[in-house]
């Protein structure tokens, strides 16, 4: 198992990144989301710079808020900092498109563009469709030291529908998903393996790679404890998020956490419909807003994050392993250094 960490992309956290390179992490995680975080390309070329181990992903780059040519040039260049350890993770923008009131790009629009993408980082011309025209494009100085194509880099997709995991798996490098349970898993992984088999590819080609809301329990705490629910409010407030904006639930429903999500809905129905994308995710996977604390329940705790003492979240990972996980990534939130210290030595330590 590979272990990553996750970051709500801020310019001025490389020494974090730094911390999780040296306390035993696999990979960097970075969340690309222009209306609420630092721009996620200037974060990892910092990153890159006080690192030399851990690879650096995008999680995920989202097509359409940059045209397809900028964000291959834009990791590529990040590639030219950090040799062979970049990865370019993408996905259909739930967030980033969601805070500015628009829905994710459609999945042919990501197809294409992610097409583009590939065709660029191989060094290949390609063409361009866009403002009613068809365009060659091609990188004219790959070699003048201001991209890195030498060292391949993997393109990663976000997919829980079957023709992403379908494209995942005939194309793409890696397959990426937010908190699967191990029959989840184990479900999404064949799709994954049966695609990327009739593409005459091996599954092996196309690993799991998921992020997982985690919190490391100390002796003597619970999920009621104040700290945790501090740690994981983040997580409960996206779980909200995503009922309220998709009409479904990304996490497991008790009476409990069905009875929390229906006042959290009445909440969201007060607030004014012409700006309520900008109150809903203002502290988006970073805090819980004032007003949404009385919402950070102890059973949508358990619900949205793997919380647990070492050895119970070891024998959980385990068993995504054996599901077909071959990564999993914690994103830190309120005190980032205990977190990624705390799963360091908990977990990685001793996996």
């Amino acid at each position: 198992m590979e272990f990553g960490a996750v970051f709500a992309s801020r310019v001025e956290d490389h020494a974090l990144v730094r911390l999780a390179e040296d306390v035993g992490y696999d990979q960097a995680w970075f969340y690309d989301s222009q209306m609420i975080y630092s721009d996620v390309y200037a974060t990892m070329a910092l990153a890159a710079h006080v690192t030399e181990r851990i690879r650096l992903g995008t999680g995920v780059a989202v097509v359409s808020t940059r045209m397809a040519p900028t964000i291959a040039h834009s990791i590529a260049t990040i590639n030219q900092l950090a040799p062979g350890r970049v990865e370019l993770g993408v996905g259909v923008g739930n967030t980033a498109r969601l805070t500015m009131g628009m829905p994710p790009v459609k999945f042919s629009a990501m197809v294409r563009d992610v097409r583009l993408i590939r065709r660029l980082l191989d060094g290949e011309t390609a063409e361009m469709k866009a403002e009613g025209r068809e365009t060659a494009v091609r990188f004219l100085h790959p070699e003048g030291g201001f991209i890195n194509l030498r060292d391949r880099i993997p393109i990663t997709l976000s997919a829980f529908q079957p023709k992403g995991m379908e494209f995942c798996g005939r194309e793409l490098d890696g397959h990426m998903v937010w908190g699967l349970t191990p029959e989840l898993v184990g479900m999404f992984r064949a799709g994954v393996v049966q695609a990327a088999e009739q593409a005459g590819r091996s599954g092996d080609d196309v690993p799991m790679k998921g992020v997982y809301p985690t919190a490391v329990l100390a002796p003597g705490e619970t999920s009621a404890s104040a700290r945790v629910l501090d740690s994981v409010a983040p997580f409960v407030t996206n779980a909200y998020h995503f009922i309220v904006e998709w009409g479904g639930a990304p996490i497991p429903m008790s009476p409990e956490t069905e009875a929390d999500v229906e006042r959290y809905k009445a909440y969201v129905a007060s607030l004014p419909e012409e700006n309520r994308h900008l109150i809903l995710h203002t502290g988006h996977l970073v805090y819980a807003r004032e007003e949404e604390k009385q919402f950070i329940t102890p059973a949508m705790a358990e619900a949205a994050a793997n919380i647990g003492e070492p050895d119970e979240l070891i024998a959980r990972i385990h068993a995504l392993e054996d599901a077909g996980l071959s990564h999993y990534a914690i994103q830190v939130t309120d005190d980032p250094e205990r977190q990624l210290r705390d799963f360091a030595t908990g977990i990685i330590d001793r996996y």
